[in-house]
C-alpha cells in the first residue's frame, strides 16, 4: 500500500516527510491524498506491481498545506462543526442517563459519509501527522 512506502520512506530514508494517518484499515480517512491524479487513501491504494510506473503522490488539491501531504484541516472542521452531521435526540432530558443504540436504519443513511468525504477532498475525523 501506498501508506506502507511513506512510512518506509519516512523511517529510512527522509524522516522529515511529513504526512497523517490512523487507523490504516480505510475507515477514518485521515491518510486522504491525491495519488495518481485520484483522491483516495494512502492505506487503502496499492501500488502498481510495474515497478517502471511512477506513482505521483500530492496533498489533497483545495486545501492549504500546512507541511508535505498534510492539509489545514481548520476549514473542514469549522464546516464539520457548523452542519453537525450526527444524530441528535427529540428528547435530551435523559442525556448522559442512559445509553443510545443506532438502528440499521440510522447506521446505513450514515455508511457512505466517510468515502464521501475522501472522494470530495475533504478528511473527516482526527488522526495524527507524522512530522
Amino acid at each position: 500500500m501506498v501508506l506502507d512506502a511513506l512510512i518506509k520512506i519516512k523511517n529510512e530514508m527522509d524522516s522529515t516527510l511529513t504526512f497523517r494517518r490512523s487507523c490504516r484499515e480505510g475507515i477514518c480517512g485521515s491518510c486522504a491524498m491525491n495519488i495518481n491524479g485520484g483522491n483516495t487513501l494512502a492505506c487503502t491504494k496499492r501500488i502498481d506491481t510495474d515497478l517502471n510506473k511512477v506513482t505521483k503522490i500530492y496533498p489533497l488539491p483545495h486545501m492549504y498545506v500546512v507541511k508535505d501531504l498534510v492539509p489545514d484541516l481548520s476549514n473542514f472542521y469549522a464546516q464539520y462543526k457548523a452542519i453537525q452531521p450526527y444524530l441528535k435526540k427529540k428528547d435530551e432530558s435523559n442525556q448522559g442517563k442512559e445509553q443510545y443504540f443506532q438502528s440499521i436504519e440510522d447506521r446505513d443513511k450514515l455508511h457512505q459519509l466517510p468515502q464521501l468525504l475522501v472522494e470530495r477532498g475533504q478528511v473527516p475525523g482526527p488522526s495524527r501527522a507524522h512530522a
